[in-house]
């Protein structure tokens, strides 16, 4: 990359990052375009040189972190990669964990964009929910029923159910910062929804 461009992503860089803490404390509302160019230390034309107003600068890094929670390699997607059986559903739980602690702000962002604005970008994360997770795990879960590893049923709904299960756990403890209210630990807690998860509640 030129010397002028890394220049120029840099100073972009710096924008989004102080956009995200603005945003995530005092919402979309509550921060104004000179503040995020104060925050960031830039002048209010070099931000107008990358985004033309506060919207298209939102929009800008909800793509981008949107483009990062759904690339190859987060602990979600090496979870899916190595769930071979319902006894894995701690190692998925944790991995859930993992993913709301790494994109913290985008979720906390999301609810923003919830509260402030039209919801959009949750919107398109829950309307692919089911293309993606086919996609990723269609065959090997439906493998998994044919060798009697898993319940007759629909299993990506299942598996649809489970995840969300535990990022709502997540959600609640990083997120809106409830602390333990499930278990006295997260692994205590991603152990007992596990459990209800796999045996279900129902007598047999």
């Amino acid at each position: 990359m030129p010397a002028n461009a890394e220049a120029v992503a840099r100073t972009k860089n710096k924008i989004h990052e102080a956009a995200i803490r603005l945003f995530t404390s005092k919402g979309f509302h509550g921060t104004g375009i000179r503040e995020i160019a104060r925050e960031a230390g830039v002048s209010l034309g070099n931000l107008y040189n990358h985004h033309k107003n506060k919207e298209e600068l939102f929009t800008a890094i909800m793509d981008s972190l949107e483009a990062e929670y759904l690339a190859p390699g987060t602990p979600l997607d090496q979870a899916f990669d190595s769930f071979e059986s319902i006894d894995d559903l701690e190692e998925l739980g944790a991995k859930c964990g993992d993913m709301v602690e790494e994109f913290r702000d985008y979720i906390k962002l999301i609810y923003v964009d919830v509260v402030e604005l039209s919801g959009s970008h949750i919107k398109k994360i829950y309307e692919s929910l089911r293309i993606r997770y086919e996609a990723k795990l269609g065959d090997k879960l439906r493998s998994m029923q044919d060798k009697g590893k898993l319940a007759k049923g629909d299993p990506i709904a299942a598996m649809m159910v489970t995840t969300i299960t535990f990022f709502f756990y997540f959600n609640i403890t990083r997120v809106f910062g409830v602390g333990q209210f499930f278990s006295p630990s997260d692994m205590g807690a991603v152990a007992a929804i596990s459990s209800v998860l796999r045996e279900g509640m129902r007598p047999r």
